[in-house]
């Protein structure tokens, strides 16, 4: 009897001994295995998130197309063909153009060209006939430097006088206003003005 029951006890140990070693086996791969497979599936849910995302950035930019925000600043270019200058009117932008798009813009402005579209600036450009507006010819009138403008047809039209007499002026100088100096631009006529004052 002593036999069979240490033969029990030996076997119970022998069972015991192989379902603890069995259970380090399967604790040991299970982690890694459990791991890799939480890691998979985060990627894989982690990729579905970026698609999604990727979609609906590209679903919205296709659909919000950028309009004209009644703050905007409205930029008029004309680029005169005889002169070559190009002449820029800064205006507000109306409230036919506000919330138009880049492609309304151009139906409802078919003769202009669009150099910049954002919603706070709008450039617009188109060519011109003849000479810009901002031609001058420094010359001396009565003793007076007067400025005239010259036109479309290179006439000269009295545009001020300026009250810089020419007796103080050096010869050279009142050489150059007796043959006329032609000037471009309003800034650059006041500047040449106040070397002469």
């Amino acid at each position: 009897m002593k036999k069979w029951g240490i033969i029990i006890v030996a076997i119970i140990i022998i069972i015991i001994a192989i379902c603890i070693g069995i259970s380090m086996f399967n604790m040991n791969n299970k982690p890694k295995n459990q791991v890799n497979t939480t890691n998979t599936t985060n990627e894989i849910i982690s990729n579905q998130v970026n698609y999604s995302v990727k979609n609906d950035i590209t679903i919205n930019t296709s659909t919000n197309e950028e309009k004209i925000s009644p703050n905007a600043t409205l930029i008029l270019k004309r680029k005169y063909k005889e002169c070559g200058h190009i002449i820029k009117e800064y205006k507000k932008i109306t409230d036919e153009l506000v919330n138009l798009t880049e492609k309304e813009l151009l139906e409802k402005n078919e003769d202009w060209e669009i150099e910049k579209f954002s919603n706070m600036e709008v450039i617009l450009i188109k060519d011109a006939e003849g000479v810009c507006d901002e031609h001058y010819v420094l010359r001396e009138n009565n003793g007076i430097i007067a400025v005239y403008k010259i036109g479309k047809e290179n006439e000269e039209t009295l545009e001020e006088l300026t009250g810089i007499s020419t007796e103080y002026l050096t010869e050279n100088d009142k050489m150059e206003i007796e043959q006329g100096i032609t000037v471009y631009g309003r800034e650059e006529l006041n500047s040449i003005l106040e070397n002469y004052e």
